[in-house]
């Protein structure tokens, strides 16, 4: 259900929120290791779909990242960057979610246009 959710939302050109992946309950924020976690799973997703992002699907190497290549890379005011890392291809993966864990936007640049 959770990708069927997601798929509808990108195909509007929206992410669905993603708290249903934080904690049980869905309140609250998550902590920087859950926020890791939501961001994984959806890369994971990224390889069997295309969610109308500038990369299209992911290759199959983003499904088994080493521990420790993936990352907060910024904490700002309401909000993750979370940063995956694929050594095998030499690209990161960037994703901005709330601090509730939904995820809005996801890139290769880690730059987010109206962030603080």
């Amino acid at each position: 259900m959770r990708l069927h959710l997601l798929k509808t939302y990108l195909f509007i050109g929206l992410f669905t929120p993603l708290s249903c992946l934080s904690h049980p309950g869905g309140h609250g924020p998550v902590t920087e290791q859950q926020a890791i976690v939501i961001a994984s799973d959806l890369a994971q997703q990224f390889v069997e779909f295309d969610a109308g992002l500038d990369f299209g699907k992911l290759s199959t190497s983003w499904l088994k990242l080493p521990q420790g290549d993936q990352r907060i890379h910024k904490r700002g005011e309401g909000y993750y960057i979370v940063a995956l890392e694929n050594r095998k291809e030499q690209r990161t993966l960037y994703l901005l979610m709330s601090i509730e864990g939904e995820v809005y936007d996801a890139n290769f640049t880690g730059v987010f246009a109206d962030l603080k």
